[in-house]
């Protein structure tokens, strides 16, 4: 196979990886198909690839497709981590190699580069966040509670134990979903913000209330959305995808190099996005629809005061 094509390939895998690891659940083979310009069988022959690799796929009533997490995670996290000994090894082996020192600097600067997950976009895959993404699969696959261990909360401005009861993980998107023992209703938990995970041993026994809420791209749980559709200029979409990850999968390009398209379902409560309007309004950032969303940052700049 001629390099062009073979690195082609490779980049279109990696494409595919992420648009399933952003977006669970939100392709079909085709629109990866269409999203991509292959063939529907092109995208059959990666998600082959995917098996080959321990990476194992999941698919909803509609044949939209993710990775099943509590696996395919701790795969991804194989194929990608080194411990610290083993990363003083490499460094050593390269140093010792027979070539250029400037040769050696590159092999040195990928390496590194191989833990930049941030630039990557796969924060979640710090080993730090995949102990505590295992502990509560375990939990979730045995149906334990767990203790949130000093959970940092934003509302409360409190740093406190939870216990819960897991039962929706979304590494990915750093949201949990479970039952709060204590205060008795389904509550959504950020998982960075979790300082450790004790398992413990108490079964469940609140499945009836599981329930699992709709997390749109400002990671903000509500089954009650509504379709957004904003035009950003280019300083707008560069805040918008570096302090929300998960929005470039619903940016689209316009005709004009300088704007692009957002769309997508958020909370009807435009929680997450009203406060990214407002904070940038003066880098263009255009509503066209729905007018409820204009209604209500009117009201958010009359509530202003100074």
């Amino acid at each position: 196979m001629p390099k062009d094509n073979e690195n082609g390939t490779k980049i279109r895998l990696l494409r595919v990886m992420r648009a399933l690891i952003e977006r669970p659940y939100g392709f079909t083979k085709s629109q990866l198909a269409s999203k991509y310009a292959v063939h529907p069988d092109t995208i059959a022959g990666d998600f082959a690839v995917f098996g080959e690799l321990g990476l194992e796929l999941d698919w909803d009533d509609k044949r939209r497709y993710a990775f099943v997490v509590n696996r395919s995670l701790k795969k991804i996290n194989e194929l990608l981590y080194f411990s610290e000994e083993e990363r003083v090894l490499l460094h050593e082996a390269i140093h010792s190699l027979r070539t250029t020192p400037e040769k050696q600097r590159q092999l040195i600067h990928k390496l590194h580069s191989l833990y930049d997950y941030s630039r990557l976009g796969f924060t979640f895959l710090r080993k730090p966040h995949l102990a505590k993404v295992d502990l509560l699969e375990q939990a979730k696959a045995s149906q334990m509670r767990v203790v949130l261990e000093g959970y940092r909360s934003s509302n409360s401005n409190t740093v406190a134990d939870r216990i819960v009861e897991p039962y929706h993980i979304n590494p990915a998107e750093d949201t949990l979903q479970s039952f709060d023992v204590e205060k008795h209703v389904p509550r959504h938990f950020r998982i960075s913000r979790i300082a450790r995970v004790r398992l413990l041993d108490q079964p469940w026994q609140f499945q009836g209330h599981h329930n699992i809420l709709r997390t749109d791209p400002f990671r903000i749980v509500n089954n009650d959305q509504v379709n957004v559709h904003l035009r950003l200029s280019v300083g707008a979409y560069n805040e918008l995808v570096e302090r929300y990850s998960t929005c470039k999968s619903y940016i689209e390009e316009t005709g004009d190099p300088n704007y692009f398209d957002f769309q997508c379902m958020v909370n009807h409560n435009f929680y997450g996005l009203a406060n990214f309007i407002l904070g940038f309004h003066h880098l263009d950032i255009q509503v066209v629809a729905p007018e409820s969303l204009r209604e209500h940052l009117r009201s958010e700049v009359e509530k202003m005061r100074f």
